[in-house]
């Protein structure tokens, strides 16, 4: 059975793909938040979520290489977001998950 695409708001990439890009040559990390299980905010650093949020996915980037982690990297059960910005004039953001002890990437969609 496939798992359905993971959603994410359009404005709320386009912060996250700013923020990693800012932080060249440097990396980012945070966690996306999310309201009534909806992706809704970005909280870089130590930034912890507001009241009303949950945690809907741990994120960093990699400025020079591939959005592409080991399972070790990621918390068993949790979403991971990477953004790479090792690519040529277009910046990358990929959806992880840890099953037993291999890193599978979900399908990820940008919508407004």
């Amino acid at each position: 059975m496939s798992e359905s695409p993971l959603v994410l708001p359009r404005r709320l990439a386009i912060r996250i793909l700013h923020a990693a890009q800012t932080a060249q040559p440097g990396s980012i990390r945070g966690v996306v938040t999310a309201r009534a299980g909806q992706p809704s905010g970005l909280r870089v650093g130590s930034d912890a979520p507001g009241a009303d949020e949950t945690v809907w996915a741990a994120l960093w980037s990699c400025p020079q290489t591939e959005a592409v982690p080991s399972a070790g990297e990621l918390v068993p059960g949790q979403l991971s977001l990477i953004v790479s910005l090792n690519t040529k004039g277009v910046l990358e953001m990929r959806a992880w998950q840890r099953q037993g002890e291999t890193a599978s990437e979900r399908v990820l969609q940008i919508r407004d």
